[in-house]
């Protein structure tokens, strides 16, 4: 008889080591993105960080792990309502200060830039809407928070999810195979689109969940077929590792929107049935990866700004950013992230 997956052991995962790598290697991987465009001399160090970093791209991982653990987390809700109350309160009030430190920052930084297009954009980091004011266009990086739009595109699949899950968890091995099948056809389209057109079309596709879809899908399909797939994962882990390894290396890919559809699949599969499964089950008490999505931004920004990556080592930089970064999340764990935990509890208590 074949081995099943056990919901006992659902928590028995290394998810959180994996989240910490996709936080912090989006951080690196912008920090050397913006050190290459503004350093007035090649920084040789930062091609080598970019690839790295790239290797298992973190938000492909973020988007993979959220599909299954939100959609773990559907299923155990008493209701939809009590699903997205959670994601709610879990996802918008420490965004809600980031914006208000953020806001801060640029008063104190660029005030003579600052006009009522500002006031607009408040109101969209209300709804985590990723935007960029007219009246700082120009300030720094050329974006406000850049890191933004991985958030709103989060809160875009939890509403898909909540509508589809129903559906999904029905659907048969043939239909799921449509349905990834189509996902992926989407993501390589998207890629296509965005490269031909260009412009407003590719800035709408960019800010979509669907090209990031087939990713968050293949969470949610590994979730409904845990009990045959995570055995068959965990044993593939080595096999589907040296491959991928070996086609990044050799730099063979395929077309895909973000990352190739090669490394959309594969990442995933990895991640999930490998990483998650394979990987000592850490639990790390200090969540700080929502706050360095949140706050590294803001600190390159302030770096961009001031010119440090020229006036400045580049490693210092970096250990400025890192730092900050880090010390800017764990307050925003300590004060806001753990204060929402509670709320989720007292809210859900009086619901039930």
């Amino acid at each position: 008889m074949k081995q099943k997956f056990q919901d006992k052991d659902f928590y028995n995962n290394g998810f959180d080591l994996i989240r910490y790598w996709a936080a912090i290697s989006v951080m690196l991987g912008h920090f050397a993105w913006k050190a290459q465009a503004f350093s007035n001399t090649p920084i040789k160090a930062m091609d080598t960080m970019v690839s790295v970093m790239h290797f298992f791209p973190g938000v492909v991982l973020l988007f993979a792990i959220s599909g299954f653990l939100v959609t773990a987390s559907l299923e155990r809700s008493k209701s939809k309502k009590e699903y997205m109350l959670k994601r709610v309160v879990r996802l918008y009030p420490e965004l809600w200060v980031c914006t208000i430190v953020n806001l801060i920052m640029l008063c104190s930084v660029v005030p003579n830039l600052l006009d009522k297009s500002i006031i607009v954009w408040l109101g969209t980091q209300v709804f985590g809407v990723a935007n960029t004011p007219g009246c700082l266009a120009n300030f720094a990086t050329g974006s406000v928070n850049g890191s933004l739009w991985t958030i709103f595109t989060e809160i875009q699949l939890y509403i898909v999810i909540c509508f589809l899950n129903d559906f999904l968890k029905k659907m048969n091995n043939v239909q799921w195979g449509i349905a990834l099948t189509v996902s992926a056809a989407v993501n390589v389209g998207c890629d296509y689109a965005a490269k031909y057109f260009g412009g407003a079309i590719a800035k709408m596709i960019e800010r979509a969940f669907v090209p990031y879809f087939i990713w968050f899908l293949l969470g949610c399909f590994i979730y409904h077929k845990r009990d045959v797939l995570i055995p068959i994962l965990k044993k593939m882990t080595l096999p589907l590792l040296a491959v991928y390894t070996v086609l990044r290396l050799l730099n063979w890919n395929l077309p895909g929107y973000y990352a190739g559809i090669m490394v959309g699949i594969l990442a995933p599969l990895i991640a999930i049935g490998g990483g998650g499964y394979c990987l000592p089950a850490i639990r790390i008490k200090c969540d700080l990866t929502y706050g360095i999505f949140l706050y590294h931004w803001v600190v390159l920004n302030v770096i961009v700004h001031y010119d440090l990556i020229n006036l400045w080592d580049w490693g210092w930089c970096l250990l400025l950013l890192v730092t900050v970064t880090f010390a800017l999340a764990w307050l925003s764990w300590r004060f806001v992230g753990r204060a929402s935990g509670k709320l989720i509890k007292r809210i859900l208590n009086k619901m039930n």
